[in-house]
């Protein structure tokens, strides 16, 4: 008598467990019927063809007035303000290097001297 099941459990043998995609499931082909896995509708369009181009005709003619009514305003005359160049300034990143003293000229060759002439001594 313990092979005994009952009429829900019959129907349990021929249904497959789901897979789970665990690492031991990878191995297994997975099967499932074709009508589970497409849409056999196609999604209807919220809005017609027609509506469509009203609606961008639409959008185009408000844009073009718009760009109309901002361009018919007189633009405000800007006075006329000399430049005003600001004094230069130079910034260096660094000091200055020390300046270098040349060395002096060298002096004039000194004038030969003229020999002496000693008098006769009479």
């Amino acid at each position: 008598m313990g092979n005994v099941q009952s009429a829900t459990r019959g129907l349990e043998v021929f249904r497959h467990p789901l897979p789970s995609g665990e690492l031991l499931d990878l191995g297994r082909v997975f099967r499932e019927s074709l009508a589970l896995s497409r849409l056999h509708t196609t999604p209807k369009r919220v809005s017609s063809r027609r509506e469509g181009l009203l609606l961008g005709r639409g959008v185009l003619v408000l844009h073009g007035a718009v760009i109309v009514w901002v361009n018919q305003a007189p633009a405000p005359v800007l006075p006329v303000v000399p430049p005003e160049i600001p004094p230069m300034t130079i910034e260096f990143s660094q000091p200055a290097p020390p300046v270098v003293e040349l060395p002096p000229a060298p002096a004039a060759p000194p004038q030969p001297v003229a020999p002496l002439r000693l008098a006769p001594v009479t």
